[in-house]
């Protein structure tokens, strides 16, 4: 089935630091693209960062005609983001986001750490972002990573439990669960409830590549590299969990190929290895 199955506009942001010539993140193709390729493809859903979308409007666009292709192409948006923690801003981006979410009518809004931050400091800043965004009948959705600012599954649930699994529960992405050595017996235990929205990738073996570089230029699509995924969608399975699944793929090679034609492979992989 591939009803909750989300394609993620992130795919095909360019990220500086590698080899793509940017000096920011910046979107590969336009947003109209992306959005045609998900149809092509056969997604229902899709994801949108903070990245794309200005892309957009910085074109001449806005966000409320980020709605209208979004119902012109009969999609639904499953997710928006990313709110940063760490960087002090975190009410005010919140803001925007929700702002963005409820014109786009996504029910979640991904945050992840941007900084070095005390556990006490980054609860503070999700409380007050999850009291903007769930004004807006918006939760975020918290991702553990492996790398950049480092967070454990253990600390993320403990963030989560402090800020109020109503208002805030974990991203569980497939690269931060295994690039960070996570047990799957940890995200077995889960309940449903604590989960927001799930990542599948799939890397190549380790060889040295510097953490950040691999997860933003090297990662690989689902079932092409060395990730049980069978393994972990079983974990999934026993937590109960049936939301949205995103297949998140930040790969220079993938952002190369037109859109149509990574989505397309996107989709494949999926239905190939995460069943």
């Amino acid at each position: 089935m591939t009803h909750n199955w989300s394609l993620l506009a992130v795919t095909w942001v360019r990220w500086p630091g590698g080899d793509e010539d940017v000096a920011e993140p910046t979107p590969a193709w336009p947003l109209e693209a992306v959005l045609d390729a998900a149809v092509d493809a056969g997604f229902e859903l899709v994801g949108l960062d903070h990245y794309t979308i200005g892309g957009y409007v910085r074109a001449g666009g806005t966000v409320e005609e980020v709605a209208v292709l979004l119902r012109a192409r009969g999609l639904r948006c499953t997710d928006v983001g990313v709110l940063p923690i760490g960087l002090g801003d975190a009410t005010a981006a919140a803001g925007e986001l929700a702002r963005t979410a409820t014109i786009t009518g996504a029910p979640l809004c991904i945050a992840a750490l941007s900084a070095d931050v005390a556990r006490d400091d980054a609860i503070r800043e999700l409380r007050a972002a999850a009291d903007v965004l769930d004004g807006a009948g918006v939760r975020i959705a918290f991702e553990f990573t492996a790398y950049g600012h480092p967070c454990s599954l253990a600390d993320a649930i403990e963030v989560c439990d402090a800020v109020g699994w109503e208002r805030c529960g974990l991203l569980v992405d497939s690269w931060h669960v295994f690039r960070g050595g996570e047990p799957l017996t940890a995200v077995r235990s889960l309940g449903a409830e604590q989960i927001a929205l799930v990542h599948v990738n799939d890397a190549a073996p380790p060889d040295g590549l510097d953490p950040v570089f691999e997860g933003r230029f090297r990662r690989a699509l689902p079932g092409a590299g060395t990730f049980p995924l069978s393994a972990f969608a079983e974990a999934l399975a026993a937590t109960g969990y049936l939301g949205t699944i995103s297949v998140e793929v930040l790969s220079s090679d993938l952002r190369r190929l037109p859109p149509h034609i990574g989505a397309r492979q996107l989709l494949q992989s999926l239905r190939k290895s995460f069943v």
